[in-house]
C-alpha cells in the first residue's frame, strides 16, 4: 500500500507520521517551497482531541518533543471589555478553561502551540518523504486502472493506492474530487498578530494579559489574547486575534498592507494598557483572513481519493476546533489504513469507514464553531441552502 498526501499542513503531516508509525509507505507533496514561506498564523490551541490524535500518530519521543515545544500553561481566563472591565455569562462550550476549580472534569488542559514550531516537529523523521515546491494540478487512473496517478506543476507524477486531499480550504484535489463541495464565505474576518515580549511592551501592556488567556468582548467583535512563553528558545510573544463581521471590521481590499491599521482604528478609544498590545506589534506580524465554513457534505461513493481537515470541513476559528478536527481526521485515517494493511478490511472499505466517521465528527465541530461565533460577535451561520451541496488558532 502506498499513500500520497497532497498538502504538508498540520493534518497532512500528522497523517504522514501516523502512517510511518504503522509501516505504511507514503509521500507528501506541498506547493510551498519551505515550511515558513508564507504567514500561517501563530498560536494554535490543541485540545484533548488534538492531543490524543498527535499521541496516536507520533512516536513517544516526538510526542514529548511536541509537548515540550508548547507554551508554558497559564492559569485561568479573563473575560473583559475594552476598558478591562470584567464580563460574565459569555462562554462557549468548546472552549477549555485553563486551571481553576471550574475546569471540566475528566478533560486535559489545552496546549498552546506555535504553529511553525509544531509544523517543524511534525516534519521530524519524515523529511525524505516530504516534497516541497511541488504544486498538485490533477489526477487520473494509471494505465492498469489499479492505482491513482497524481500530477504536479513540474510535470512529474506519483502513483498511490490512496490519494488524500490535505491541501486546505482552497484544495485543488477536493475541487476535482467533489466539485459540488465548496466553502462558504461567512461575511466575517479574523485579524491575527503577535506582539513580542520585551521590557518595553511588558511595561506598557496591562499586566492581566501577561499571565492568563483573555477574551474581550467589544461592539460586535471580539479579541482573544494568549501569552506565549516557551521553555525552549522560540521567542516569547503575546498572541492576539480580532474576529468579527465584515460590516463591523470593514476589512481593507489590501489586507496585507492594512490589517494592522484596521485593528488600531477599531481600538483607538480602548484602555491604554489594551491598546499598547496592538501598538507594540510589527505590521509584518499582523495578517487578515476571511472566515469560511462548510457543512459536512452528504455521503459520496468512496474510490480511494479522500479528504481531511480544512479541505472538507473548514470552520470558524471561534470554537477553536478546526485544527483539532483535522488532527482527529489524520489519526482516524492512519488507524483505519493501518488495520487494513495488517488484516483487512480492503483498503477502499477502510477509506469509506473513515469518510463516514469524519463526516459525523465534523458536523458537531462545525455546529460548536458556529455557536462560538454567534456568542463572540453575533454571527449567523451561512444559510443551509447555501451549503446544502456540500468550517486556534
Amino acid at each position: 500500500m502506498h499513500i500520497v498526501i497532497i498538502g504538508a499542513g498540520l493534518g497532512g503531516l500528522c497523517l504522514a507520521q501516523g502512517l510511518q508509525r504503522r509501516g505504511i509507505s507514503f509521500d507528501v507533496y506541498e506547493r510551498d517551497t519551505a515550511p515558513d514561506s508564507r504567514p500561517q498564523g501563530f498560536r494554535i490551541k490543541i485540545d484533548q482531541t488534538g492531543q490524543q490524535a498527535i499521541e496516536a500518530c507520533l512516536p513517544p519521543a516526538l510526542n514529548a518533543l511536541f509537548r515540550d515545544s508548547c507554551a508554558i500553561p497559564v492559569d485561568g481566563v479573563n473575560l473583559i471589555g475594552p476598558d478591562l472591565e470584567p464580563v460574565s455569562d459569555r462562554w462557549v462550550a468548546s472552549w477549555q478553561r485553563a486551571g481553576g476549580d471550574d475546569a471540566p472534569v475528566g478533560r486535559v488542559e489545552d496546549l498552546n502551540a506555535d504553529r511553525l514550531a509544531m509544523r517543524k516537529v511534525l516534519l521530524r523523521g519524515i523529511e525524505a518523504h516530504v516534497h516541497l515546491g511541488r504544486g498538485f494540478t490533477g489526477y487520473e487512473r494509471n494505465e492498469s486502472g489499479n492505482a491513482w496517478r497524481a500530477k504536479f506543476d513540474d510535470g512529474s507524477t506519483a502513483e498511490a493506492d490512496v490519494l488524500v486531499a490535505a491541501d486546505g480550504v482552497n484544495s485543488t484535489l477536493r475541487a476535482l474530487r467533489l466539485p459540488g463541495v465548496a466553502p462558504v464565505d461567512t461575511g466575517s474576518t479574523c485579524i491575527y498578530g503577535k506582539t513580542l515580549f520585551t521590557a518595553a511592551t511588558a511595561a506598557q501592556i496591562a499586566p492581566l494579559f501577561l499571565a492568563r488567556t483573555s477574551v474581550a468582548f467589544a461592539d460586535r467583535f471580539a479579541v482573544i489574547v494568549d501569552p506565549m512563553k516557551f521553555r525552549q528558545p522560540l521567542g516569547d510573544y503575546l498572541y492576539w486575534g480580532v474576529i468579527g463581521p465584515n460590516d463591523r471590521l470593514n476589512p481593507a481590499s489590501d489586507p496585507r498592507g492594512h490589517a494592522h491599521a484596521t485593528v488600531l482604528s477599531h481600538t483607538a478609544g480602548w484602555h491604554p494598557g489594551f491598546r499598547a498590545l496592538f501598538e507594540g506589534a510589527e505590521p509584518s506580524d499582523v495578517a487578515m483572513l476571511p472566515i469560511r465554513t462548510m457543512n459536512a457534505p452528504p455521503a459520496w461513493t468512496s474510490d480511494g481519493v479522500t479528504v481531511l481537515g480544512d479541505a472538507i470541513h473548514v470552520m470558524s476559528p471561534a470554537g477553536g476546533l478546526g485544527a483539532n478536527t483535522a488532527l482527529h481526521d489524520a489519526a482516524m485515517l492512519a488507524e483505519r489504513l493501518g488495520t487494513a494493511a495488517i488484516k483487512g478490511p480492503p483498503v477502499l472499505a477502510a477509506v469509506a469507514d473513515y469518510e463516514a466517521a469524519t463526516r459525523d465528527f465534523a458536523r458537531e465541530a462545525i455546529r460548536q464553531s458556529n455557536d462560538g461565533a454567534a456568542l463572540l460577535f453575533g454571527a449567523v451561520a451561512a444559510p443551509a441552502s447555501e451549503t446544502a451541496g456540500l468550517a486556534k488558532s
